[in-house]
C-alpha cells in the first residue's frame, strides 16, 4: 500500500516536471489595446494545458489587476529565464534582460504593420545563440507583406462573453437605430470623414455611440444624439450588445492590422460595416456576414439599408456569429494551443 502511494507520488512529480513552462510577454499598459487582450485570452486558454506566467514589460494597467502578473525588472532579477517565450507584439522594446535569458523556444506574435520593428526584434532575439524565432501572424496580409512564413492566427476571444444579446432590440424599421464603435481614444483611430456620416445618420433619425470617442468632442459634442464615451467606460461586450450595427474605419495615418474589435462585434451577432482598408477584411465576406465599403456614399447607403431592414440586420449578424464560431472552434483553438505548447 505504501509502495503504491509512493509510485502515485512519483507519477505526479514526473507529470509536473513534464508540464511545459510558457511565458507570455507584453507591456500590458493599455486597457483598450488589442495586444493586451490577446495576451490575456492566450493566458486563459494556455493555463488549462501548461504552466504559464504573465509578464509585463512596463507598469501594468490597473484594469488587469485580477490576473497574476509579474513585472519584468532586471535589477531584482525578475524576468523569464527559460522555457517557451511568447512575445506578443513587436512595438515594445524587450530590454537588456533578454540578453541574460535562455529560452528553449521563442515565438513572436506579429500583429502590427511595422516591418522595421519586426526586423529589429528578430535581430535582437536571434543573437547570443538563442533558438530560431518562430512567427505567428495576426493576418495573412502581414505574412505576405514581409515575405516570411508561419501560422496565421485570428486574435482569440471568449465566445461565451462576446455573444449575442439575450433579448433582441425591438426597434422596427422606423425606430431608434443605434450604430457604434469602440477603440482607443486616439484621433488616428477615427477617419475624419466619419463625422459627416454620423451627422447624416442622426439627421435621419438614428443615433451614434462611440466608446473611445472623446477625441471627437470638438466636432460632435454639439449633437445630442451622438454619445462620446472614453475608452474603457464600459465592458466591451456590454457596450456592443447595446448597438444595432458596428461601424469601423480608421484614418489614413493608421492601418488596422487585424481589428480585434471587429471580430468581437461579429461574435456578438452585429452586422459590421467596415472600410475595406483593414486586415479584418480577410475574414468578412461582403454582404454575407458583414459589409465592406470604399466610399462615404457606399457607407451611408449600407447604413440606411440596415436601418430600414431589421431582418437583414438579423440575418447578417447571425452569419457573422457563425463565422466567428467556426474561426474559433475548439478544434481550431486546440491546434494553436498544441503549437504553443509543443
Amino acid at each position: 500500500m505504501r509502495a503504491e502511494r509512493s509510485r502515485d507520488s512519483d507519477c505526479r512529480v514526473e507529470a509536473k516536471l513534464m508540464v511545459k513552462q510558457v511565458h507570455l510577454i507584453n507591456p500590458m499598459g493599455n486597457a483598450s489595446g488589442g495586444s493586451e487582450w490577446r495576451t490575456l485570452r492566450l493566458f486563459e486558454e494556455l493555463s488549462k494545458h501548461c504552466d504559464v506566467q504573465l509578464w509585463s514589460s512596463s507598469e501594468p494597467n490597473p484594469r488587469f489587476s485580477d490576473y497574476p502578473m509579474r513585472r519584468i525588472d532586471l535589477s531584482s532579477k525578475s524576468f523569464p529565464m527559460t522555457g517557451t517565450f511568447i512575445i506578443v507584439g513587436v512595438y515594445h522594446e524587450l530590454g537588456p534582460w533578454i540578453d541574460l535569458a535562455r529560452p528553449t523556444r521563442t515565438i513572436l506574435i506579429y500583429n502590427t504593420s511595422r516591418l522595421d520593428q519586426l526586423q529589429d526584434r528578430l535581430h535582437t532575439l536571434q543573437c547570443f545563440g538563442k533558438p530560431k524565432v518562430e512567427i505567428v501572424f495576426a493576418a495573412r496580409w502581414l505574412m505576405d507583406a514581409c515575405s516570411l512564413s508561419g501560422p496565421v492566427e485570428m486574435s482569440p476571444i471568449d465566445l461565451q462573453r462576446f455573444a449575442p444579446a439575450a433579448c433582441e432590440r425591438g426597434d422596427g424599421p422606423n425606430g431608434h437605430f443605434i450604430i457604434g464603435r469602440l477603440s482607443r481614444d486616439n484621433s488616428k483611430k477615427h477617419h475624419p470623414d466619419d463625422v459627416g456620416i454620423y451627422r447624416r445618420l442622426v439627421s435621419e433619425g438614428g443615433s451614434v455611440k462611440i466608446m473611445g470617442g472623446r477625441c471627437l468632442a470638438g466636432e460632435l459634442e454639439d449633437v445630442p444624439e451622438v454619445t462620446l464615451l472614453p475608452s474603457g467606460w464600459q465592458e466591451p461586450d456590454v457596450f456592443l450588445k447595446s448597438l444595432d450595427c458596428f461601424f469601423y474605419r480608421t484614418s489614413e495615418k493608421y492601418f488596422e492590422p487585424s481589428g480585434r474589435v471587429v471580430s468581437e462585434a461579429m461574435a456578438c451577432g452585429l452586422p459590421v460595416v467596415c472600410h475595406r482598408r483593414g486586415g479584418y477584411s480577410e475574414y468578412i465576406e461582403d454582404r454575407v456576414d458583414g459589409f465592406l465599403f470604399d466610399t462615404d456614399v457606399e457607407a451611408v447607403e449600407i447604413l440606411r439599408t440596415l436601418k430600414a431592414d431589421p431582418a437583414l440586420r438579423k440575418r447578417v449578424g447571425q452569419a457573422a456569429r457563425k463565422k466567428l464560431e467556426a474561426s474559433l472552434a475548439p478544434a481550431v483553438r486546440d491546434k494553436f494551443l498544441r503549437f504553443y505548447t509543443q
